[in-house]
């Protein structure tokens, strides 16, 4: 009888491992602007403007006009740049991840509470049930991450690179070989810290949420499936400054321009990146891409002109340390 979990193994068969990488392919351009975004790279300053509310605000450039700025510089193809490394991280962490949890062993209770229908378990059997593959998967999960890392740093300084017009990291062999003589071995760990806690809370508090309220206080099948959704996309939410964190501390000082002085400060560790982030107000940026505000600090001169009255605004993404 197949296993049951939100993160079971067998829903990972690898021809959805292939149908994920297509996925990823298509909504690349985006994922590509929110990495530049949360790196904290602005293309042009905040202009005044109004929130949807109609509130006055400094909008910063949404995902379609990035784009378009991208492309106007890299062409069409540039809108794909760290596509391949991003393709090689996803294939590496879930190939990693469905060996892993296949090598962890079940215990020989759960084995036989697979056997009966779902219908026939009691509460405290499912929650039995649960909590051991929730622990397969938090250690297959774990494993994944930390095998595809040095993918994932590819991915990122490759994407960084359009601030700098560098080409350091352009392919894998040669990224790695850029890696090791940067910081050495543990070079290939940047930033690795923030993303584990970061994903492994996010899966724990998701996937524990989900089962609960699903097992005490929904009935309907057809209910469970959106509750599922929105504990996702809310642990989400709640632990995307590790995200943030993570980013722009494997761009931090690694030779880029995107993360030398000027761009961002030099951190002394992820702690120290994620205290000066908190301070200016940072640490959401680039969970939205299509309505941006400027929320820090900011320096207004007026003037007339043959226009009228202009409003200019310079933003200071970054303090100076």
């Amino acid at each position: 009888m197949q296993n049951r979990g939100d993160y079971n193994a067998d829903r990972f068969e690898w021809f959805h491992l292939f149908g994920k990488l297509g996925v990823t392919a298509l909504g690349h351009p985006f994922e590509y602007v929110k990495v530049l975004i949360q790196i904290g790279h602005e293309p042009f300053p905040p202009k005044p403007t109004r929130t949807l509310l109609g509130k006055p605000a400094l909008g910063l450039t949404g995902a379609f006009a990035y784009m378009k700025h991208i492309k106007s510089i890299d062409g069409v193809f540039g809108l794909y740049r760290g596509l391949f490394p991003k393709l090689c991280t996803n294939f590496v962490s879930m190939s990693t991840y469905i060996i892993a949890y296949e090598k962890v062993p079940s215990l020989d209770s759960n084995k036989q509470l697979q056997q009966i229908s779902e219908s026939e378990l009691t509460d405290e059997q499912k929650l039995a049930l649960f909590a051991h593959e929730l622990m397969k998967s938090t250690v297959a999960r774990t494993a994944s991450i930390i095998v595809s890392h040095p993918f994932y740093i590819i991915t990122l300084r490759s994407m960084a690179q359009f601030v700098g017009r560098e080409t350091k990291y352009s392919g894998i062999f040669g990224s790695l070989r850029e890696i090791f003589n940067e910081d050495g071995i543990l070079g290939f760990f940047s930033g690795l810290v923030p993303r584990l806690i970061g994903e492994i809370l996010s899966m724990l508090l998701a996937a524990s949420a989900s089962v609960l309220i699903n097992t005490y206080l929904v009935d309907e099948e057809s209910a469970k499936t959106y509750v599922k959704a929105l504990m996702g996309y809310l642990a989400g939410a709640l632990f995307y400054p590790f995200t943030v964190v993570s980013h722009v501390v494997i761009v931090n000082n690694c030779g880029l321009k995107a993360g030398m002085p000027g761009n961002m400060p030099i951190y002394s560790n992820w702690s120290d990146c994620w205290s000066h982030l908190s301070a200016i107000g940072q640490l959401k940026r680039g969970s939205s891409i299509l309505w941006r505000y400027h929320t820090g600090p900011f320096m207004t001169s007026a003037y007339s002109g043959s226009s009228g009255r202009r409003v200019h605004a310079q933003a200071f993404p970054y303090s100076v340390k």
